[in-house]
């Protein structure tokens, strides 16, 4: 009788810190820094792709996102690309402006807080959250990261001015990702790094021939070979309403490959509707990766609402609360839809 061979146990290989395997589609991931958007994305951000997010026309809470985005890149000790074309924010003040890492009592408070829900929602069920504690942290928005921690990532910081083109991005991002060796033909696993880039407002007056459609698509085009080729994650925030024009967004859509909507409360007539009181926009996710998978993620709910805390940005489902003025209303009008007389309607209530 032949004699079997012993299995022989394959050794795991080891993995870029702050990532994971999707349980998926085997996609490397890293957090958004923002569970509640891990979940409603497919779990997290996978390595080599794009997230477009079209920012709010009366507010800056993409600027947020950009900054959970970092905060996460410095905690799990990935490198930072920043690039910012906003008027407030320079890429500078991004970085020295991270929320600070939550300590373990603030993440059991959070936790208690959270369960302090009203009665109606008690039942639901609620946006999961990441439950690996190496994947993803929470953070504190009222208090700035200190700037030690900070200085030990390695951060390039691309300065917009009107004289910079779009080759002057493309070239300062392939010139980065060479000199960290962030790409993939690296054979050292345990050198192996991942890159955060960060892309604020593109196509803002700020960014010279960046405000022409054209150059826009074929910045993005470019944008995402570049870090298909190398361990790198890439988040573009775009003022999409200053162009109005749904094909030119559409197109735009399509040469990411996850875009969300943050469509905020803040001037809209949402923002005085009492069904929407509890929260501070709606969170719109318009597409999502297809990477290693014939169809896309599908998330829970599409529903979902964004709200600002104190210390946290959170994306929660949309609960529209129950319309009591509609009971009311009946018992009102119950004397006046009868079928009485003329001479009694409205006086006696009908009996079977």
């Amino acid at each position: 009788m032949e004699k079997t061979k012993p299995a022989v146990r394959r050794r795991a290989t080891a993995l870029p810190r702050g990532t994971r395997l999707s349980v998926q589609n085997g996609q490397l991931l890293v957090s958004t820094g923002v569970p509640s958007v891990d979940q409603a994305i497919g779990g997290g951000l996978a390595v080599g792709t794009v997230l477009l997010i079209e920012e709010d026309a009366h507010s800056s809470y993409s600027e947020i996102l950009l900054r959970y985005f970092f905060a996460e890149g410095v905690v799990s000790g990935h490198g930072a690309y920043v690039a910012s074309g906003a008027v407030k924010s320079t890429g500078v003040e991004l970085i020295e402006t991270l929320p600070a890492l939550c300590s373990d009592t603030e993440k059991s408070q959070e936790s208690k807080d959270d369960m302090k829900i009203a009665w109606r929602y008690r039942d639901l069920p609620e946006m999961k959250q990441s439950a690996s504690a190496q994947f993803g942290h929470s953070f504190d928005l009222s208090r700035c990261m200190d700037s030690k921690e900070v200085e030990k990532t390695s951060v390039d910081i691309f300065d917009c001015n009107p004289h910079h083109r779009c080759d002057h991005l493309i070239d300062s991002l392939s010139a980065c990702i060479d000199k960290g060796k962030y790409g993939t033909a690296i054979s050292s696993v345990e050198k192996r790094n991942v890159l955060r880039i960060g892309i604020h407002s593109l196509g803002s007056p700020l960014w010279s021939d960046m405000t022409n459609k054209i150059s826009i698509l074929r910045f993005l085009y470019r944008l995402r070979g570049l870090v298909r080729s190398s361990y790198a994650v890439a988040l573009v925030t775009i003022p999409t309403h200053l162009f109005r024009d749904e094909a030119f967004v559409r197109r735009v859509e399509h040469l990411s490959d996850v875009a969300i909507h943050l469509e905020s409360f803040e001037g809209s007539e949402k923002e005085k509707n009492p069904v929407y009181k509890d929260y501070h926009g709606l969170f719109h996710i318009c597409r999502l990766s297809r990477l290693n998978s014939l169809a896309c993620h599908l998330p829970e709910t599409t529903s979902l609402a964004f709200k600002l805390h104190r210390k946290k940005f959170a994306i929660e489902k949309l609960y529209l609360p129950p319309d009591a003025s509609e009971t009311a209303s009946r018992s009102k009008g119950s004397g006046s839809g009868n079928c009485g007389s003329g001479t009694h309607a409205g006086k006696a209530a009908l009996e079977f």
